[in-house]
């Protein structure tokens, strides 16, 4: 997405906010340094660089974090020729089987994207250029990286130092991203530590119906994995063998998609790693549970996997309620909260805000995997993303699932929990808090919580904690698109954000001050003062100038123009007559 307004001599420098070591989730190796790696694949996706985090001993080199990131991440691959990777990829984690992946990225404007959103794969073309710093005490500057032709295994490494592998496509070095995204663990619970199963847990009606068999909802390893996406018809107004999206009205009710706690029961889940409390996560959530919740929209009638623009919902949510646990060691239990509840009381599981299944996007219905039938749904949902934990069942009364759905912006739902408050332990490598172990009981022995998973929540991308910041949860999501222009001022959204504007308040639209003057270096320039947003870390704003206001966008250059500092650029003078554009765009 690029914007450009055009100016009689104008420009603007943009400011990145440091990303540190502190960002980091993926850590391996062992020794007292710590020292970082990039990759860079500049394929048009966000975020397109990762980060990932290794301590070693004095003596290890470029080579050696190489090795031990790759072998720790196997997602990240690459062929080594000559001492250098090539060919390098990235597959996010996942379990075989099923739909564990969101499909998101095929719904641009519709769903925000997390490290979590893309794969990367190396084109085949161009060359991968290695960047390397100094000493930096763990904070990464993109203006400090220098370009170098030497093989990782001839560098050592210095604590705090920084190594990018950047691609270019035309073999030109590109630096690599100004703000890099941490690279990712597996999301979801991956194991069951343990199952008490309850009394007086029922089974699926709908088996017994066609298969005649009595199968209970008592297999703990169905709350494994991502949230259902897809669940079967209920045999009544939906044949049993049509398979039907997860939404907030019809919830996953399958043997093989949840389990049941029963009264006295309780599930204990394993990540296998640990969860943090990042910073960056959206409305400062850490984990979000998933149930079989779903809003009630009145009398008896039933959903008919149709239209969900025609069903209107009613204010109340049909839930069970979950004691919810956290716990680093299985020793030490911490009862937690919902993000926006009171803080003095307990949150639960199968709660609002019910699951949603897949993107509603009409204009791109995934018809190979749910037939020529669905004219609404389309890739799926991704459940490390909250729905804001401050909107209540009656919030959404009188919305149509349509509406509910597109408000969701990607996400999968769930209830999100926050472990901010806790007594937990903290990361060295990153200064979080993190737990491994969630426990979920019933809150009362006639309530029987189901559980479907449970997600490690992605750290947010910086334009999406100020679209947080700025657009409520249930206005229209058209308004925070990047070229809508919410207060009528003329300048969208992309512009407003990266400028460090309010883009629910009209302002005028000059954007910048010209002065013409003798720089320090004795030429004549147009020097083009602006304000930046520092937070706006993913997006760069350059001045592109011709001197022939006809010339096509191609020879529009920021050649003949230089950034002093990050409120200034400089163009020195160089003819007659001269134009020049603002440029703002993602990295």
């Amino acid at each position: 997405m690029k914007f450009f307004i055009l100016l009689f001599f104008a420009a603007l420098a943009a400011r990145a906010a440091p990303f540190s070591f502190n960002s980091i989730e993926r850590w391996t190796g062992s020794g007292p340094n710590r020292a970082a790696l990039i990759v860079d694949w500049h394929d048009g996706t966000r975020p397109h660089a990762l980060a990932w985090g290794f301590r070693f001993e004095n003596g290890a080199t470029g080579l050696d974090m190489w090795n031990a990131v790759t072998a720790a991440d196997t997602g990240l691959t690459a062929v080594i020729s000559n001492g250098r990777p090539s060919d390098i990829n990235y597959r996010r984690p996942s379990r075989l089987g099923g739909i564990d992946l969101p499909g998101t990225a095929n719904h641009p404007g519709l769903a925000r994207w997390t490290a979590y959103t893309f794969d990367h794969d190396d084109p085949g073309i161009g060359a991968w250029h290695l960047w390397t710093s100094a000493t930096s005490q763990g904070v990464y500057a993109q203006s400090n990286m220098t370009l170098t032709a030497d093989a990782p295994a001839n560098i050592p490494l210095a604590h705090g130092s920084w190594q990018a592998w950047s691609l270019a496509t035309n073999n030109i070095p590109v630096p690599p991203a100004a703000h890099p995204a941490a690279a990712l663990h597996y999301p979801f619970a991956s194991r069951v530590e343990s199952y008490t199963k309850g009394g007086g847990i029922i089974f699926d009606t709908v088996t017994l119906q066609t298969q005649g068999k009595m199968v209970f909802f008592d297999d703990p390893a169905t709350a494994l994995g991502r949230p259902t996406v897809d669940t079967t018809g209920d045999n009544k107004g939906i044949a049993f063998t049509t398979s039907v999206p997860v939404v907030p009205v019809y919830g996953a009710f399958r043997h093989f998609e949840i389990v049941s706690l029963g009264s006295g029961g309780r599930l204990v889940l394993d990540f296998e790693r640990p969860v943090y409390d990042n910073p960056e996560n959206p409305h400062g959530a850490a984990f979000i549970v998933f149930g079989n919740a779903f809003q009630n929209f009145g009398g008896n009638r039933e959903w008919l996997h149709g239209d969900p623009a025609n069903i209107t919902v009613g204010a109340t949510c049909e839930a069970d309620g979950g004691f919810v646990e956290v716990s680093h060691n299985l020793v030490d239990w911490h009862f937690v909260s919902p993000v926006y509840d009171d803080p003095n009381l307990v949150g639960y599981a199968d709660d609002f805000a019910p699951t949603l299944g897949r993107v509603y996007d009409p204009a791109n219905p995934d018809t190979t995997t749910l037939g020529a039938g669905n004219q609404w749904w389309g890739g799926a949902t991704d459940p490390t993303i909250p729905v804001d934990p401050s909107i209540t069942p009656a919030d959404i009364e009188n919305m149509t699932v349509a509406q509910i759905a597109e408000r969701y912006r990607g996400s999968a739902g769930g209830t999100a929990f926050s472990i901010s408050g806790l007594p937990l332990p903290v990361d060295p490598d990153n200064k979080m808090k993190w737990f491994r172990y969630v426990r979920i009981t019933p809150s009362h022995p006639y309530v029987f919580p189901e559980v479907d998973a449970v997600a490690d929540v992605s750290p947010a991308l910086p334009v999406d904690l100020w679209r947080d910041a700025h657009f409520d949860w249930l206005e229209n999501p058209a308004l925070e698109h990047d070229t809508a222009d919410p207060d009528g001022d003329t300048i969208p959204n992309l512009m407003e954000y990266a400028l460090g504007r309010n883009p629910r308040q009209p302002e005028p639209p000059a954007l910048f001050d010209m002065r013409h003057y003798r720089a320090s270096d004795g030429v004549d320039v147009l020097g083009f003062t602006f304000t930046s947003n520092p937070d706006a870390r993913e997006v760069r704003i350059d001045v592109i100038r011709t001197d022939d206001l006809r010339a096509p966008a191609s020879e529009w250059t920021t050649h003949n123009t230089r950034r002093v500092s990050n409120t200034l650029i400089e163009a020195p003078v160089t003819g007659e007559r001269g134009f020049m554009r603002l440029r703002i765009q993602y990295e």
